[in-house]
């Protein structure tokens, strides 16, 4: 994209923010997933050192930790003493967890940028295997709030003005009396956790550090290892045969390992009913949500709502891919990622998406622009850009260090999905920066349902912001097909994958073995069906779900969903409501973290989910936005037809 929109920015925006970010620009670093991580600029990695300025630190910090732990475990069979020493658990407990999570923090940034490095790999392990600890330490203290008598709890808070800052925490206990186990139950599920962590984890392991995927020749003809990381951009290359190439090597690869995969997710799925069976839930579904205070009527009615309009929203994008690609076949997985309009050429170095996010977001007002431009600075640490070899794929926020900052995890690529992938994830710092300085460490951290509704706000907002200050056609149409692309990744493909999650958690729940035959052909099925009749799978392409990390997040999927439909209402009315409608938004949801039911917290800020209505909206937005691309293309091309002919008359 040019910068011709910077120059209808208010001058002031100019001034103060775009001098700024141009005066750092780099001048040629190329983002390459291949790259070791020496050879990417310093100032544009993280900073774990923030949060412990040395290893020896980070080790005394452990150390401490691990002594204060024993300490918890003075409060069993005394909480009904009084007020104060239900108090006195609370707090320390909550102190501790936000030391732990600072200590975590450090460990998993330093191995997510270099996952070969088996110093790095140990450590984590170390406070990996502390935090099930903790849990057990503590495991005795919900089964004794549930025996307290009601009248004693009210009674205590009463007295004990302090511990009202508890009264949502102990009203939630009690709503999960009978999911709650005896002390010593308790105590053993918690010494579960690093078994139960494991499939995850040796999926993350095989895909990022141990499966070598082919070489394949890039657009400028040269042999480029084909990469986890790498793989997102190839499968949306402006050049078919490369795009092609990574499809075929990257499902052909992952199809040699498809029955260990398989059997990793089969772990998972086992984890997962155990915790069923012993909190006596009726599914593994039920016992994901009903912590959270969510229905699993909710996450139905988004796979209902979305399968009962499949026709006339992306069944007929795939038909408008079709149609502008000139395939005389149908589409196929080659086909789906890249662009629709290819004469458009995508650079956006960082530093230009800093700016152009900071322009986008301007409607969330200036305090929130201060801070969000701060975290995009990458030298303040908070943020870690550019790919390298052997770090972590993707792109997350951590808020864990709640009294040090956020850390964004980044691969950024130059592309305009990695603009919008910056504004996402820093929609999750913004969120955990506000939640954490306006609420206790009891409920700073956001539930799983509200986690991708600050995200996808930031991203509608962006994309708003761009297609109101972009007049040509093809920038246009490639915008439009952003958001096409993020409403089909976001809503249509997290809803597939929410649906294939249920489905093979009631497989396993039956009794069934996982297996790759079954995952195959399940997951073969369901992509058929939400694509439609104009979309056909290739050969390996039925094996993606061997790559998808959130299977083993236990019914996590779904949130992006329920989040994009969420972030897409809220940003059309901050953009109709102004500042007011901002600062709603901003004190009701984002300064909210765990404070109430998420739903409630969500209906303050503007949106009920306790209804279809905001899916079918969404789903209105998206057709809409189908049938404006193609009035537009078709303009474009009728256009171009009449030049091209006017240009043969005069040869002529």
């Amino acid at each position: 994209m040019s910068r011709k929109w910077m120059r209808a920015c208010a001058p002031w925006f100019l001034a103060t923010v775009l001098g700024t970010v141009a005066a750092a620009e780099p001048a040629a670093y190329q983002p390459n997933p291949a790259a070791a991580r020496a050879d990417v600029p310093a100032d544009y990695q993280w900073r774990p050192e923030h949060l412990f300025a040395t290893v020896e630190a980070w080790e005394q910090e452990l150390a401490a930790a691990s002594a204060e732990l024993p300490r918890l475990g003075e409060y069993a069979g005394r909480l009904a003493e009084s007020s104060e020493t239900l108090l006195g658990c609370l707090e320390q407990i909550s102190t501790l967890r936000v030391r732990l999570m600072k200590a975590y923090t450090w460990a998993s940034t330093r191995y997510d940028a270099d996952q070969s490095v088996d110093e790095n790999k140990v450590r984590k392990g170390r406070i990996e295997m502390m935090l099930p600890t903790f849990g057990q330490t503590v495991a005795f203290v919900e089964p004794e709030i549930l025996a307290m008598d009601q009248a004693v709890i009210d009674r205590f808070l009463a007295d004990n003005e302090q511990l009202r800052v508890y009264a949502h925490y102990l009203r939630n206990v009690r709503r999960l009396k009978d999911h709650t186990l005896s002390p010593g139950e308790e105590k053993i599920l918690a010494l579960t956790g690093n078994v139960t962590a494991v499939p995850g984890e040796v999926h993350e392991a095989m895909l990022n550090v141990d499966i070598e995927f082919p070489k394949l020749v890039d657009e400028q003809g040269s042999e480029t290892p084909l990469t986890l990381t790498g793989f997102s951009r190839y499968r949306s290359s402006p050049v078919y045969n490369v795009r092609r190439q990574a499809q075929e090597a990257f499902f052909g690869t992952l199809r040699k390992y498809e029955n260990t995969l398989a059997t990793s997710l089969d772990g998972a799925a086992k984890a997962h009913i155990m915790n069923k069976e012993a909190r006596g839930y009726a599914s593994c579904l039920e016992a994901a949500l009903d912590p959270d205070d969510i229905s699993t009527r909710a996450y139905e009615m988004l796979i209902e709502t979305v399968n009962a309009n499949l026709p006339r929203s992306l069944h007929k994008y795939i038909s408008l891919r079709r149609k502008v690609l000139g395939l005389d076949d149908k589409v196929r997985f080659a086909n789906l990622y890249n662009q629709l309009v290819g004469e458009i050429e995508e650079n956006y170095p960082y530093e230009q998406a800093r700016g152009m996010i900071l322009a986008g977001l301007r409607p969330l007002g200036p305090d929130y622009l201060a801070r969000i431009g701060k975290g995009l600075d990458p030298t303040n640490g908070w943020i870690d850009v550019y790919p390298n070899a052997n770090k972590r794929g993707g792109a997350y926020s951590s808020g864990a260090a709640r009294d040090v900052h956020p850390y964004v995890l980044h691969n950024y690529d130059n592309s305009l999905d990695a603009v919008m992938t910056t504004a996402h994830e820093f929609g999750h710092s913004l969120h955990s920066v506000y939640s954490n300085e306006s609420q206790p460490p009891v409920y700073s951290g956001y539930t799983t349902f509200l986690a991708e509704v600050a995200s996808t706000c930031n991203e509608a907002l962006l994309l708003d912001h761009l297609l109101a200050t972009t007049q040509d056609t093809p920038a246009r149409l490639n915008l439009l097909n952003q958001r096409l692309e993020s409403i089909r990744l976001t809503i249509f493909r997290q809803t597939l994958f929410a649906e294939f999650e249920k489905r093979f958690h009631e497989h396993a729940e039956s009794g069934e073995l996982l297996t790759a035959a079954w995952l195959n052909a399940t997951y073969r099925d369901l992509v058929q069906r939400y694509y439609g009749p104009d979309y056909e799978l290739g050969e390996n392409d039925e094996v993606e779900w061997a790559f998808i990390p959130h299977f083993y997040y236990n019914f996590y999927v779904f949130s992006y969903a329920t989040g994009l439909t969420s972030g897409l209402s809220l940003a059309s009315q901050i953009e109709r409501g102004g500042q007011k409608v901002a600062d709603r938004y901003i004190d009701n949801l984002l300064k909210a973290g765990s404070c109430a039911p998420p739903l409630e917290i969500l209906r303050k800020a503007g949106v009920d989910l306790e209804t279809p209505q905001p899916i079918l909206d969404m789903i209105d937005t998206f057709e809409r936005t189908v049938d404006e691309f193609d009035r537009e293309w078709t303009k474009l091309q009728a256009e171009r037809a009449k030049v091209g002919a006017t240009k043969q008359a005069k040869k002529a």
